[in-house]
């Protein structure tokens, strides 16, 4: 159990269910919910897809890390699944006084959930490709995690929050 925070972070590959997850929890703890996806479009008055489509993905990153860099809303955040592949990113993360919880479902369950959305890197990468890039960045969700969860009990994860 972890000291009570005011800051949860959730990270984990796309697919994971951050936002699933996340805006549930807040619900629960009655907190409120930001995605950061959700903010760089707020930002940019585009959607996300866009962003890629237009400008690619290092502007994309650009923008979610100076969003994250100076994040100081009290709540629950679901984080963009790159985010941690920037080390200053992940420095936030480690030494700030934040909860960081890592969503670990398999690598079929995330396949399975990515192939029926339309997220920008499903289009420039095979399976392969994406499986890779998920092996990558699991040692960085590990180094930044306070919390690894890989189940869907939301009570069992409020549990291990509080």
């Amino acid at each position: 159990m972890l000291e009570k925070n005011r800051f949860i972070f959730f990270v984990g590959f796309m697919g994971s269910g951050k936002t699933y997850i996340g805006r549930k929890i807040a619900a629960k703890i009655n907190f409120h919910f930001y995605d950061l996806d959700k903010e760089i479009e707020k930002l940019t008055s585009l959607p996300i897809i866009k962003i890629f489509d237009k400008y690619g993905e290092s502007y994309f990153r650009e923008l979610e890390s100076r969003i994250l860099l100076k994040w100081n809303k009290q709540g629950v955040i679901a984080t963009g699944g790159g985010i941690i592949g920037i080390k200053e990113n992940r420095n936030f993360l480690n030494n700030s006084k934040v909860t960081v919880v890592w969503l670990d479902p398999s690598w079929k369950t995330i396949f399975s959930r990515i192939t029926k959305s339309d997220r920008p890197l499903i289009k420039l990468f095979s399976e392969e490709q994406l499986y890779e890039l998920w092996e990558k960045r699991r040692k960085f969700y590990l180094e930044c995690a306070n919390i690894v969860y890989q189940k869907n009990d939301l009570n069992e994860l409020i549990s291990l929050l509080y």
